[in-house]
């Protein structure tokens, strides 16, 4: 009787053993799975690229709440810049546009004033296209020695990250105050078009 316990006693402790052991085992597996998860996942987002679209602290800021899937206006800016060198202000506007995935985009707006009147003189399509590890389009201001806006932009591939032919194309004002566009140039393929930058 004596003996039966002692073998059950050690098959118990073995199976606990064996137990325990793959226990272990297991939250091993996840805690290793889970920091590469973390640790891919921090790599793209360290390499993301950091851009500027050169209009740098806006004079104004207004928030939007979300609809209920996540969609919508979410923040608009203005900033209040003498585009033409006239001495009054100009307007641009940004605004940007959340998509409840993870792209969303940012449209721009611009307004020459004279007087108290604004002129809205912005070409076609002046937004981004932005993905959450390449971006499509995007857009860059800068007003010295002049007014400059430069857009680089590609096509979608069979998927988002796919490298497709980018183009730059950029805008400027003339005497007259309208917006001329230089012809479009091609440039290499990329993923993200902020590497063109």
């Amino acid at each position: 009787m004596k003996k039966t316990y002692n073998i059950i006693f050690i098959i118990s402790v073995f199976a606990l053993f064996a137990l325990a052991i793959t226990f272990y085992m297991a939250h091993k597996k996840n805690s290793v799975s889970d920091n590469k998860q973390t640790k891919s996942y921090n790599a793209g987002t360290d390499t993301r690229l950091i851009f500027s679209d050169g209009l740098g602290a806006p004079d104004s800021v207004t928030k939007y709440d979300l609809d209920e899937f996540d969609i919508g206006v979410t923040e608009k800016s203005i900033y209040y810049i003498d585009i033409n060198n006239d001495g009054e202000k100009d307007r641009i506007t940004k605004t940007f546009t959340d998509t409840g995935n993870a792209h969303s985009y940012y449209t721009y707006k611009i307004e020459l004033k004279n007087d108290k009147i604004y002129t809205d003189i912005t070409p076609k399509n002046l937004k981004t296209t932005n993905g959450a590890s390449c971006d499509l389009q995007q857009i860059q201001f800068s007003f010295a020695p002049k007014f400059k806006i430069t857009i680089i932009s590609r096509e979608l591939g069979d998927t988002w990250l796919e490298p497709t032919m980018a183009y730059k194309q950029e805008y400027t004002l003339s005497k007259n105050d309208k917006i001329e566009s230089t012809p479009r140039k091609q440039v290499r393929p990329v993923c993200d078009v902020k590497e063109l930058f």
